[in-house]
């Protein structure tokens, strides 16, 4: 018994003097980021159901930058952002490119934290924007674009590899109530006032990339 004891106070001890993240530590990561979500569009006008409710699948290819200032060894703050694709059904002959991108506070906390090895969990509140583009009949243009909140939860690890760079994996899920806020046909505004269009979509992300950290 005294030998395990006696292991996990040295064990315990190397976790609080050799850490990756510490108090004033500054970190930037970046990497892809990819997605598949199951999305469900409704529609109304004057309040009353219009049309049939889809559900579909969709995904996303994603950049994703984020930056985090360690406020305590075990805590850290910052700021995340991803832009890129966003991927329907490729048999859509009307599709004609979207674009996705989602801004938000991120924040962590550091179970594991080691010279090498920081293991994180943490969430990202903030915003984001869809744009759906097709081609009509007679090759007529139409962009439906979309607003939402965004909420995600994620956990993962940074791997230095060097004093100041190394990799980072993570997974995560993510939560978007999209509300269409303008419509253009033909590159035309039109009047949506009538109508309340959403598309909700829950995501599993996987993301990769490069990690920096400096200070602390």
């Amino acid at each position: 018994m005294k030998k395990y004891l006696v292991g996990a106070a040295i064990f315990s001890m190397v976790l609080c003097r050799a850490q990756s993240h510490d108090q004033g530590t500054v970190s930037l990561n970046m990497g892809w980021d990819a997605g598949i979500h199951g999305t469900e569009y409704s529609s109304k006008y004057n309040g009353s159901p219009f049309g049939s409710v889809e559900e579909n699948v969709a995904g996303t290819s994603l950049f994703r930058v984020n930056g985090h200032y360690n406020l305590l060894k075990f805590f850290s703050a910052g700021i995340d952002f991803r832009t890129g694709n966003y991927i329907e059904d490729p048999e859509n002959a009307e599709a004609d490119g979207n674009k996705i991108n989602m801004l938000a506070l991120s924040l962590r906390l550091y179970p594991v934290n080691t010279d090498k090895l920081a293991f994180y969990i943490g969430a990202n509140f903030g915003t984001s924007g869809l744009e759906i583009n097709r081609r009509l009949a007679f090759n007529i243009p139409a962009q439906y674009v979309f607003r939402s909140g965004h909420l995600s939860l994620e956990s993962g690890f940074h791997w230095y590899f060097a004093k100041n760079v190394g990799m980072n994996f993570g997974f995560g899920v993510s939560r978007h109530d999209f509300l269409m806020r303008e419509f253009y046909l033909n590159n035309s505004r039109q009047n949506i006032d009538n109508f309340e269009n959403r598309l909700k979509a829950v995501g599993l992300h996987f993301n990769f990339g490069l990690s920096f950290q400096f200070g602390g």
